[in-house]
């Protein structure tokens, strides 16, 4: 093991030889190691047993999140990747100011990071910059769909959670400035529901994570 994995096993976790790990392979698996060498610029570890770690209990989520400006978007990645999200899709809008994936390596190395330190052992799929009209439409029939807007204030979510566990869900949530009406209008068409999270007007970042932990918690993945 060399590089940014042994550095944190080494100089983070200042582990040495004999201490065991248990190890993540991005994909839903992992397994028990015990260190055999910790060196100046790398490690060797001994494989003992593998397993699929346990599955998430609630529906997988997507989030169609407008794209925001710099490290806004790295705490929403982080974030939504500690929370249990199965998916990130940045989205344009209208309003967005962001307009590039520019950032996506830095977005795959803090997702990565984010399930490592929060003990999970598969990465969120992190999908391309998207148009929101195409996300939209490409949301799944069979998923909750939901748009989370400002002016939907008097919609609570609680409303709008069908009274057996949906397969899958597909948030929405704006960027700085939000959803146009426009926006609105066509995210009905393709089946979502408006929701609002209250009284306050949130940040985009503080909406999105809100978001996820108030459906997780719904829906049985979170307490």
């Amino acid at each position: 093991m060399t590089g940014a994995d042994h550095h944190y096993l080494a100089r983070v976790l200042r582990l040495r030889a004999g201490d065991s790990v248990v190890l993540f392979d991005g994909a839903g698996a992992e397994c028990d190691a015990r260190l055999e060498r910790v060196g100046e610029r790398s490690s060797a570890l001994r494989i003992q047993a593998r397993r699929k770690a346990p599955a998430a209990r609630g529906p997988a989520i997507t989030l169609l999140m407008g794209l925001l400006k710099g490290d806004k978007m790295d705490l929403v990645v982080q974030k939504a990747t500690e929370l249990g999200a199965a998916r990130l899709v940045p989205v344009v809008t209208s309003r967005s100011v962001a307009k590039t994936d520019a950032r996506r390596p830095r977005w795959l190395k803090i997702a990565r990071e984010a399930a490592r330190q929060s003990g999970r052992a598969d990465l969120p799929e992190l999908g391309p910059v998207t148009d929101l009209h195409e996300a939209l439409a490409g949301a799944p029939k069979d998923a909750l769909r939901l748009m989370f807007w400002e002016e939907a204030r008097d919609r609570p979510l609680r409303g709008a959670l069908p009274s057996a566990p949906p397969p899958a869900v597909v948030l929405a949530i704006g960027p700085e400035g939000g959803f146009s009406a426009e926006e609105v209008a066509v995210a009905r068409t393709h089946g979502f529901v408006l929701v609002g999270l209250g009284a306050r007007t949130l940040r985009a970042e503080t909406a999105a994570l809100a978001a996820v932990v108030l459906l997780s918690h719904a829906l049985g993945e979170l307490g």
